[in-house]
Order: C-alpha cells, then sequence, then structure tokens
C-alpha cells in the first residue's frame, strides 16, 4: 500500500497537463470503459459539484444505480469515486492502479509526454468502476475547463454548464469569451445541453457552440420565470443549482424516469460536505468552500447574516482569489486568522497581508499545524467562518474528524 500511496502522491505532484490526447489513447487501450454506462457531464466555474450532489441524490432516490465522480476530495480519496454514495476504498484504488501499471508504463516509455496524469489515473479508474458495477447512470464532472478535460472523452446524454467566471485564467484564458468556449467545449452533436446563469458574453458563445452542433439549449436565466426549487443547502444560488439538476433529469425522464415529488424530497436531503456546513454548535464552526470571486459573489448573502462577533479563518492558493474573495468578505467581520496552507501554490503570510493592508480588524496569523491549538482557544460562544481554499477545509474537517473520534473504519491510507 505505501508504493502505491507514493507513487499516486508523486503523480498528484507533478501536477495537470492540458490536452486530450493522452485520455483517449489511455481509453482505447482500456477498450473505452467510458461508453459502457450512460452519463451526464457537466462544467462550470462554480455549481458543477453542488450540481452533481443534487442529480445523484435525486436518481438514488429513485432507486437508480448511481456512479458519481468528482474532484477535489476533501479527506479521503475515495470521495472522487463512488456508487449508490459508497467511497472507493483505498484498497480498490490500489487494485485499479496496480491493473493499470503495465499500460501507463508502455505510454511512459513510448513517449514521456504521454505519461498519464494523476486526474487521468483517477478518470480512467472511475470508468473501469463504474462498469464493472454496471451502474444504471454516472455523473460526470469535469475537472478543469470542459473541452481539454480528461474526462471529455465521454458520449453523454446531456451536457450541463453551470456558471461561467474568471479561475484557473493561466489554462483557461483571461477573457470571459476563452473561458466559455473551454466549458462550452463538453457540448456534444446532436445532444441537450442545460445551462446556467451565465453573463451575456459567456452566454453568447455557449448558444453559438449549441447552434454549431444542433444541440438543443435550455437557458434555465430564460425557462424558470424566476420560479426556482427549494433545496437544503444554504444560498439561493444553491436553489440555481437545484434549477439546474431539476432541469437535466426532466429532459432525461423518458429514459429515466423520475416523479417530481421525489425530485423535491431527494432536493431537501442533500449531503454536500464543505460547502456552508456547520460542523460544530459551541463553538459554531462553519466550513465553506469559496475560493474564487464568482464563489464570493455568490456568498454576500451568507456573509450578510454572520453575527457581529464572527471570526474568518482563511487561506487561499493565487493572490488573485485571495483579494477576489477577502475583499468583500471583510466587511462582515471584525477579525480573521490568516493561515498559510501546505500546498505548494498557497499564498504566503506576506501576500495575504498586502491584501487586506486597509482591514481595521484584528489580524493573526497562523500554520497548518496550529489548527488544534487555535480551536483549544475558541470560547463556546464563539462563531468562526472558515473559508477559502478548499485545502484548508479539507484540514478542519481532518481535524475535527479526529477530534469527535469519529473516524473513518477504512484504512490509514484513505486520509490524505
Amino acid at each position: 500500500m505505501n508504493q502505491t500511496l507514493e507513487f499516486l502522491y508523486s503523480l498528484r505532484n507533478q501536477g495537470s497537463k492540458f490536452g486530450i490526447e493522452r485520455m483517449q489513447e489511455f481509453c482505447k487501450k482500456l477498450q473505452n470503459p467510458q461508453f459502457s454506462f450512460p452519463s451526464i457531464h457537466l462544467a462550470g466555474t462554480n455549481g458543477k459539484g453542488s450540481v452533481c450532489t443534487m442529480l445523484d441524490s435525486i436518481y438514488r432516490a429513485h432507486g437508480y444505480k448511481v456512479g458519481l465522480f468528482t474532484s477535489p476530495h476533501l479527506i479521503e480519496l475515495g470521495e472522487r469515486i463512488r456508487v449508490n454514495g459508497k467511497l472507493l476504498s483505498f484498497r480498490q484504488i490500489e487494485e485499479w492502479t496496480d491493473q493499470l501499471m503495465p499500460i501507463f508504463k508502455t505510454m511512459k516509455e513510448k513517449d514521456p509526454e504521454m505519461r498519464p496524469t494523476f486526474f487521468e489515473l483517477m478518470t480512467a479508474i472511475a470508468f473501469l468502476e463504474f462498469k464493472k458495477q454496471k451502474v444504471d447512470l454516472a455523473i460526470i464532472e469535469t475537472g478543469l475547463g470542459g473541452r481539454l478535460d480528461s474526462t471529455n472523452v465521454l458520449d453523454p446524454l446531456i451536457s450541463v454548464i453551470t456558471t461561467v467566471g474568471y479561475d484557473h485564467c493561466e489554462m483557461l484564458g483571461d477573457k470571459l469569451e476563452q473561458i466559455a468556449s473551454e466549458k462550452a467545449g463538453i457540448i456534444k452533436t446532436g445532444k441537450p445541453v442545460v445551462v446556467g446563469w451565465l453573463k451575456q458574453a459567456a452566454r453568447e458563445v455557449v448558444i453559438e457552440r449549441a447552434a454549431k452542433l444542433n444541440s438543443p439549449i435550455h437557458l434555465l436565466d430564460e425557462e424558470t420565470g424566476g420560479r426556482l426549487p427549494q433545496t437544503n443547502l444554504a444560498g439561493s444560488f444553491q436553489r440555481r443549482n437545484a434549477a439546474l439538476a431539476q432541469k437535466t433529469v426532466q429532459l432525461l425522464s423518458s429514459t429515466f424516469p423520475v416523479d417530481q415529488p421525489i425530485i423535491e424530497k431527494a432536493l431537501q436531503n442533500v449531503t454536500f460536505p464543505g460547502r456552508w456546513q456547520k460542523i460544530s454548535k459551541a463553538p459554531t464552526l462553519i466550513v465553506d468552500a469559496c475560493h474564487n470571486g464568482e464563489g464570493a459573489d455568490a456568498s454576500l448573502e451568507l456573509w450578510e447574516r454572520l453575527p457581529s462577533h464572527a471570526e474568518v479563518w482563511f487561506a487561499a492558493c493565487g493572490e488573485e482569489r485571495a483579494e477576489d474573495v477577502l475583499s468583500p468578505l471583510l466587511q462582515y467581520v471584525q477579525k480573521v486568522t490568516l493561515f498559510e496552507i501546505d500546498q505548494p501554490r498557497a499564498c504566503t503570510h506576506q501576500v495575504l497581508q498586502k491584501k487586506i493592508k486597509n482591514f481595521p480588524g484584528m489580524v493573526k496569523l497562523a500554520q497548518e499545524k496550529d489548527i488544534p491549538q487555535l480551536h483549544q482557544q475558541l470560547s463556546p460562544n464563539s462563531f468562526v467562518l472558515i473559508t477559502g481554499s478548499i485545502y484548508l477545509i479539507a484540514s478542519i474537517l481532518s481535524f475535527h474528524q479526529h477530534a469527535q473520534k469519529s473516524k473513518s473504519s477504512q484504512s490509514w491510507q484513505d486520509l490524505w
């Protein structure tokens, strides 16, 4: 197990490579497992994880066997690949990795640039596991962009584009039209696409792409008429996500029949860790992976309701992301603790302090290792919003899991 763990760590640390040719070749050598099950494919700057989780909840409530592939994971690697809500264990990941190793080595030896990445390996494992388990339907989230994402080897029944905003600009482009073009790359000829609330520049790109491919397009900003379904997830933006999920299942109802009362009930029973999730009452701790400007815009309505004594624990990967979230957030709190997290792209204290130089409240600096001590110092009536980088959220959840003695029964290799 240690060898497999080290191998996966090394792959992940080598980062991503943009392009789809490796994945096409990889899948070809695996006899294209992605075509062995019906699928729904989702892209978007924000919201795609929520919509994936809602779709999973709806279809499972109807008794379908559902595969779910999302990223990144918070605590356990197997969170990325689930069948009917059950995480893939590390032992299963290890077995798949061992099976794929000969192909991996062959591709690497033939051309080092054709070596599959960590994300491509995990995508292939998801496809193989869903084929093995004979899922009725798979819900697949893109990792980055869409057009060149490793998941875009699918032939889905339907595509969903949730939002288009400025994120990963170094890879997707720094203009909204460029980013929209990448997201719209998941649209398939003749297959329907469901589209969320987009700014006009992005909207036009997606409409043009759908028209070019003769793909029926459903623009929810026009179709809902302001009537949005209810969901248990916090924020009106989650009601928009629920509308996307509901529209998607309605469009597929001839293949996968659904009942409206069951849809409504499923949307009220969505479990999505790390999204405005209260993990403690005394002190009150809320974790929320809001890591970019578009997410900050959506979260304003939640921040406005924070109590006057609320404080923030914050970390970020990327200067622009830090500024886009901190600038509006700090209007609603009196105290902030800035974390340097153990990630290569993490913002340093120096960078974070520059982003809040005009903040009049109290500022503390902390390292990831300080979490237990800082938690111990909180009083029962403390109210802490932990936000920004998903890596900080993961550290807090991992700490809380251990502190509450609710550690997963799986082996330690699952926690990384």
